[in-house]
C-alpha cells in the first residue's frame, strides 16, 4: 500500500477523535491547548479537548485548566473508561467485534488488502490468523493503539483518565455516551476495504500525521485543526462525508443536547472530549454559539 494515493479521513478521524501526542512533550504547562469556557445565566462549563493516549510529559497541564477542573461540581466525559468500567468497555467490544456467524476477517477485505493488512499485522506482533473472527473497526483500532504506542503513547496517560482519576471519590462522574453507542462508530462502519486500505496508508505516516496535529492541539488553534481533519479531508474525498457525519457531527448534536440539560441543571461542569468534537460548523462549540451562547477560548 505504500504506493496507494494520499489517504482518506478515517484515521486522521479515529486520530483526532482521540486526539494523541507525540512522546516529546515539553513545557506542557505553558501550552495553549483548546480549552473554552461557556456562561449562562444558570451554568458555567468549561470544554477541554482531549488526548485519550499520551505520556507522562504532558504534564502538568496549564495552571487555569486544573484551576476550572477544581472549582466544578462535576466531570464529563465521553465514556468512564477507569477502574472497572474498564474491563466492562473491553468485554463489550470484544463481544460486539467479534463475527458470531461464522464469517471472517478475509471475507471482508479484497485479496490484495487483506495480504497487507497481514503484513502490517505480523510487523505489529499480531498473528493475523488469530485476528481473523474480529471485525474490521475493532481489528484496526488494535493495530493503530499498539502502533501509536510504539511512538511513546499510553492510554493510561491520557487527559481524560486523569481527570477521571482526579475526580474518582471526590466529584460526579457523567457520561455524555454509552459504551454502544461508541461501538457503532467503531464496529459498524460502511466499505471496510476502504477503511483498512486507508488505515493502513495513514499508519505508514503515523509521525508526520501525529507532528501536525500535536503542533495545532499545543497552540490551541481550533481554526487550524478543523481544516486539517474536517475541511480539506472531505474536499478531497467526498466519499467520506457519511462517515464524517457518522464519527462527529452526529455525536457532537447528542453531547451538546446533554451538555445544554446540564446547563438548565445549573451548576460547573467540566468536561472533557476528543478535540475534534470541539472544532468546527457542526462541532460543540458552534452548536452552543447557535444557541445564543458565547463560548470563548481560554
Amino acid at each position: 500500500m505504500r504506493g496507494t494515493p494520499s489517504p482518506g479521513l478515517w484515521l486522521k478521524s479515529l486520530l483526532i477523535a482521540t486526539l494523541l501526542s507525540v512522546a516529546q512533550f515539553t513545557q506542557a504547562a505553558g501550552d495553549r491547548l483548546l480549552f473554552w469556557q461557556v456562561d449562562t445565566p444558570r451554568a458555567t462549563v468549561y470544554l477541554l479537548g482531549s488526548m485519550h493516549l499520551a505520556s507522562p510529559d504532558l504534564y502538568p497541564l496549564r495552571a487555569d485548566i486544573m484551576t476550572a477542573f477544581n472549582k466544578a461540581d462535576a466531570l464529563a466525559v465521553e465514556l468512564d473508561i477507569s477502574g472497572a468500567r474498564s474491563l466492562e468497555i473491553q468485554q463489550r467490544m470484544l463481544e460486539r467485534g467479534t463475527y458470531p456467524d461464522g464469517r471472517s476477517l478475509q471475507d471482508e477485505l479484497s485479496p490484495a488488502t487483506w495480504s497487507e493488512l497481514s503484513r502490517r499485522l505480523e510487523l505489529t506482533g499480531l498473528p493475523p490468523m488469530l485476528m481473523q473472527s474480529l471485525k474490521p473497526g475493532l481489528v484496526i483500532t488494535t493495530l493503530s493503539t499498539m502502533e501509536m504506542m510504539k511512538l511513546g503513547l499510553n492510554p493510561e496517560q491520557g487527559v481524560d483518565r486523569f481527570f477521571l482519576e482526579q475526580a474518582r471519590g471526590s466529584k460526579p462522574i457523567i457520561e455524555l455516551e454509552t459504551v454502544d453507542r461508541q461501538l457503532d462508530v467503531v464496529l459498524d462502519t460502511p466499505q471496510p476495504d476502504l477503511l483498512v486500505k486507508q488505515t493502513l496508508v495513514q499508519l505508514d505516516d503515523l509521525e508526520n500525521i501525529m507532528s501536525q496535529l500535536v503542533d495545532i492541539w499545543r497552540r490551541g488553534d481550533s481554526a487550524g485543526l478543523a481544516k486539517l481533519v474536517i475541511e480539506d479531508e472531505l474536499a478531497k474525498y467526498p466519499e467520506f462525508r457519511d462517515l464524517h457525519r457518522v464519527m462527529f457531527d452526529d455525536r457532537n448534536r447528542e453531547m451538546t443536547a446533554k451538555i445544554l440539560d446540564m446547563q438548565s441543571r445549573g451548576g460547573t461542569y467540566f468536561v472533557v472530549v476528543g478535540a475534534g468534537h470541539l472544532v468546527g460548523e457542526q462541532g460543540i462549540v458552534a452548536m452552543l454559539k447557535r444557541r445564543g451562547q458565547s463560548p470563548r477560548q481560554l
